[in-house]
């Protein structure tokens, strides 16, 4: 028997609108209780008791929780850079007020142009004015905000100056902060193997290099900018593992805009090379990935509060090192990313930037190319929602809720969020994580039964609707849809269609089939929905 889960509080979905954000209402911190129920055993066709406790809300999903992130080479893709390609505002719009982080493992070979000349040796990219004028009508037109990575793996102290002050007076209210330099924590180690074709193979800095000499770097760095007068907000450290965070929040801390950090609960590469066989769909939707996630994620809070800070997700992803084929572009990553997001939000963290970028959709695997990238190119140079695109869209129904208690129990790999909306209704949000099992030599896996998910709560709510994120299959990679509707080739996203459920006042039931996430709202009478206001 799995162990009871304390879950989410609830969005008004696409539907509507995402909920709205109450005055005051973001907090760190969760309602208690673990931030989710771990799978087991897969048994025959099941049926889950969910009780909604809808009087204690807890922790608020902020308005601008998810975010985008891209490698700096993105700045050049005609999504961006041509005004008759609206795709990518649509696209970005529809996630509501997000965050556009540019930076990743480019960002450190990435050569600031203020005015033209001679590249540098290192050099895969560059950034100019035009290049900052681009983003700022991105965000202009899609409400967005961005977050800026500077170069610290070749610093060159004046070159950085100027585009941190360039990006200020060009971006203003839009520029959300800057990062200096990215996964400081790997500077030492030779480059992954998927990327050594454009960064080559050599280190950052020498082996002796670590947290002291960083820190002394940053502290150097952040001093010129504030003598030039050029004080932007700071996101870091932007590290790929935890060790160095307690250091960077105790040194850096009291200016910082927020503790940031990367995530990634698989991995395709080990020790810089790639895995004879990566990480499969089954190892990404099991518990121990969402126990895993969870741990992490609380001990970052932890340590960001403790310093008075919030704590972003700046870079995510389902496997590092480019993504797993088959596996991060599948549906399967948009069930993984529902729950990642939720267990993040559910225990404090303020937002999360899914990595990604804007290149081919076939050439997977690469800096411009990930296969985990929510956005791809098709051959023509339209963009194509992936399915963790549509993972996003229901997460934005979401924002503005606040979790409320959610207690059940379950052999199977399901996992229960409840959550409030600022008008009282309520969403369930159930993410059937259940595979089909493997099956034996020559003979078809065997698909789990659906789910019947009993939810119980206050009798003022009087009547349930549904809206699906569905797919062919967890390893589907097309035909994805949300309350029935899919990504048009410009970029729009119809209303999602809710289904009607029965019941009875404060008892309902759905019926949840494998690989599929239900988003169940429940609403209250007219007469109840006056007394809670």
């Amino acid at each position: 028997m799995k162990t009871a889960r304390v879950s989410i509080a609830a969005a008004l979905l696409l539907v509507a609108a995402a909920c709205p954000r109450p005055a005051g209402a973001l907090a760190l911190g969760g309602t208690g209780g673990q931030p989710f129920a771990g799978p087991g055993a897969r048994p025959s066709p099941a049926s889950i008791a969910v009780s909604v406790d809808s009087a204690h809300p807890g922790a608020v999903i902020p308005s601008s929780f998810l975010g985008l992130s891209m490698e700096t080479p993105a700045v050049d893709s005609p999504a961006i850079t041509s005004s008759s390609a609206p795709a990518l505002a649509q696209l970005m719009r529809q996630l509501g007020p997000g965050v556009l982080r540019i930076s990743g493992v480019s960002v450190d070979r990435t050569q600031w142009m203020g005015a033209p000349e001679q590249p540098a040796p290192w050099r895969i990219a560059t950034i100019t004015p035009a290049d900052l004028r681009n983003l700022a009508s991105l965000m202009s037109a899609t409400g967005w905000r961005l977050l800026l990575g500077l170069n610290l793996g070749h610093p060159v102290a004046q070159s950085l100056i100027e585009e941190a002050r360039a990006a200020s007076a060009i971006l203003g209210g839009s520029l959300a902060g800057v990062a200096l330099g990215n996964e400081p924590d790997l500077y030492t180690r030779p480059v992954s193997a998927p990327f050594r074709a454009l960064l080559g193979t050599g280190a950052l800095r020498a082996p002796e290099w670590g947290p002291s000499a960083y820190e002394s770097e940053i502290t150097s760095l952040r001093a010129a900018l504030a003598a030039a007068g050029v004080p932007p907000a700071l996101y870091g450290p932007d590290t790929a593992s935890p060790a160095w965070l307690e250091g960077y929040a105790a040194q850096q801390g009291p200016a910082l805009a927020a503790l940031a950090q990367h995530f990634y609960p698989l991995g395709r590469c080990h020790a810089g090379h790639l895995l004879k066989v990566g990480p499969s769909l089954a190892s990404l939707l099991g518990r121990r990935v969402a126990l895993h996630e969870a741990r992490r994620i609380t001990a970052y809070v932890r340590v960001a509060a403790g310093h008075g800070l919030p704590l972003r997700i700046d870079e995510a992803n389902s496997v590092s090192c480019a993504g797993q084929p088959h596996t991060s572009d599948t549906f399967a990553a948009a069930l993984w990313a529902v729950d990642f997001s939720l267990i993040a939000a559910h225990v404090g963290a303020v937002g999360v930037n899914f990595h990604g970028g804007l290149g081919s959709c076939s050439l997977g695997g690469t800096i411009a190319s990930p296969w985990y990238s929510p956005l791809c190119a098709l051959p023509g140079g339209q963009l194509h929602a992936r399915p963790e695109y549509y993972a996003l869209l229901l997460l934005r129904s979401l924002e503005g809720c606040a979790f409320v208690p959610a207690a059940y129990g379950t052999s199977r790999d399901v996992a229960v969020y409840a959550l409030r909306a600022h008008d009282g209704s309520l969403r369930v949000v159930i993410d059937d994580k259940e595979a089909p099992a493997s099956g034996r030599s020559g003979r078809r896996a065997r698909s789990p039964a659906p789910v019947l998910v009993a939810l119980r709560a206050n009798r003022s709510y009087v009547r349930a609707s549904v809206v699906r994120l569905s797919a062919p299959s967890a390893s589907a990679r097309e035909g994805v849809r949300f309350g029935g509707a899919s990504v048009g080739a410009d970029g729009s996203f119809a209303a999602p269609a809710p289904e009607a459920l029965g019941g009875a006042p404060g008892s309902f039931v759905v019926t949840v089939r494998p690989a599929s996430v239900a988003v169940v709202t429940l609403a209250a009478g007219a007469a109840s929905v006056a007394s809670r206001r």
